[in-house]
């Protein structure tokens, strides 16, 4: 995937959730449950001792009813290392995506990026 390799050529990356930190700090997790529209990321932090729910989890605000395992996730990114990316570097991406959309024969993306909806 062309989007992945330029993602990592400017340190964006999804690392291993057995590297993820359990001492509170935020990650933006990685969830590929998104179906054919692709993944999203959720904010969220691990709680040792949750209330309400059964177990550790990652969970996005104290007292959540809803927490996360990590195999819910495929990977993690620290959002302090996020970096803010420039327009050479979105250009690239965009034609990646593009790239990427024709190689899988996603006609959803293509159909998108041709009527701008």
């Amino acid at each position: 995937m062309q989007v992945e390799r330029i993602l990592r050529e400017y340190g964006h990356f999804l690392r291993p959730m057995s590297e993820a930190p359990r001492d509170g700090q935020r990650i933006l997790g990685h969830s590929a449950q998104g179906g054919a529209q692709g993944g999203h990321l959720i904010s969220c932090y691990w709680e040792p001792h949750p209330q309400g729910l059964i177990g550790p989890n990652w969970v996005e605000e104290r007292d959540s009813p809803i927490g996360y395992i990590d195999r819910y996730f495929d990977g993690w990114i620290r959002p302090r290392e996020f970096r803010l990316l420039d327009s050479v570097a979105i250009n690239r991406l965009l034609v990646a995506y593009i790239d990427d959309a024709r190689a899988a024969d996603n006609r959803e993306a293509l159909k998108m990026l041709e009527t701008g909806e």
